[in-house]
């Protein structure tokens, strides 16, 4: 018996949305690995583009001429509802502004929708990720939200030398993100993820401050990240309750990258999106040092986050990335704007 087509649809068609790779015919692999959402339903072999939506004439006609070769019967929408209403899509992206993911998550999940990939953060308020989260469950919609890290391999090797015990329990964890673009909203949401990703615990209280500049800033309104003069850089120090500690320090500087130390009772792991590396001490004057090789995989990323939809629709299971992990990330960003304003206050969990 042949397993079943999913029919997918696109709400959001800038770059994360819609991009398609570019191809190297010298190289003798299939594709390079996606780095957008229809991407991903591309490589999948069982999903099927039957609708994309964006307000922007150029960026219709801009996806059009990226996949028309591919989805030659994708129908493009400027009101999502419509496509919704018109093309009862069991999968549905959304890669929208993250300050207008709310209403169109909720629209989907109460289309008939049978699961729901949405960009991060979840939202830019705690009422819209609630209201997200709670349409999903009340019309039994799967919810991901796509933290990309997540799905990648060295990230989850990672966490699963720590969870085996190999080198003791997890005691802090320490971030550095830098860049020009080093926003807490736009991209530190990856990282402060990714803290709770290692923690596997509830945030319990922080203290924080924000980028000098951003005195009067209360809220986020979003821009969908064009300008990281709206978005401000971050220091944070958390603390969750099964008593890891943990660090959050991004600057706006010219070089650019992130990194991870993850400090352990018998050893500590270093990781970034370069590489991974397991370190032990005999002394304070001698250590040694070995690679964290993770396995390669047919789906990562986006397209791991697209075929784990589908699995755990046929299975059963749990996401890697559900709604309610994603809504711990903006309760953390709210405390630290909360903190700020305090006067680097401490800011107790859940917030008030």
């Amino acid at each position: 018996m042949s397993k079943p087509e999913y029919r997918a649809a696109i709400i959001g068609l800038s770059g994360i949305g819609a991009r398609r790779p570019e191809e190297d015919e010298r190289i003798p692999v299939y594709g390079p690995m996606p780095g957008s959402h229809a991407a991903a339903y591309d490589r999948h072999p069982r999903t099927r583009v039957v609708g994309a939506c964006d307000l922007r004439a150029e960026a219709l006609a801009d996806f059009k001429a990226q996949w028309a070769d591919v989805w030659p019967d994708a129908r493009l929408y400027t009101d999502y509802r419509e496509m919704l209403d018109r093309e009862k899509p069991d999968l549905v992206s959304v890669a929208t502004s993250d300050h207008v993911h709310a209403d169109m998550t909720v629209a989907a999940a109460e289309s008939g929708a049978r699961a729901i990939l949405c960009e991060k953060p979840i939202a830019t308020s705690l009422e819209d990720a609630d209201r997200m989260i709670a349409a999903a469950e009340a019309n039994g919609v799967l919810l991901s939200i796509e933290h990309t890290r997540r799905w990648n391999p060295s990230y989850l090797e990672a966490r699963e030398i720590i969870r085996s015990g190999e080198i003791g329990p997890l005691r802090t964890v320490v971030c550095e993100q830098f860049s020009r673009r080093a926003m807490m909203f736009r991209n530190g949401t990856h990282l402060l993820d990714m803290i709770c990703f290692f923690a596997e615990a509830n945030p319990q209280w922080l203290a924080a401050e924000l980028e000098e500049g951003f005195e009067h800033f209360t809220e986020y309104k979003g821009d969908g990240g064009k300008d990281p003069a709206v978005d401000p850089y971050a220091s944070a120090y958390i603390r969750f309750d099964n008593g890891v500690r943990a660090f959050y320090n991004a600057y706006k500087v010219n070089y650019p990258g992130s990194q991870f130390s993850l400090t352990c009772e018998d050893g500590r792991i270093e990781i970034s999106d370069r590489n991974a590396s397991l370190i032990r001490s005999r002394s304070h004057y001698e250590s040694s040092t070995s690679p964290i090789l993770a396995e390669k995989y047919a789906m990562e990323n986006q397209t791991a986050a697209v075929g784990e939809l589908i699995r755990v629709l046929e299975e059963g299971g749990d996401l890697v990335s559900p709604a309610r992990e994603a809504r711990k990330t903006v309760e953390v960003m709210m405390g630290i704007l909360k903190s700020h304003h305090g006067g680097n206050c401490r800011v107790d969990f859940p917030l008030s």
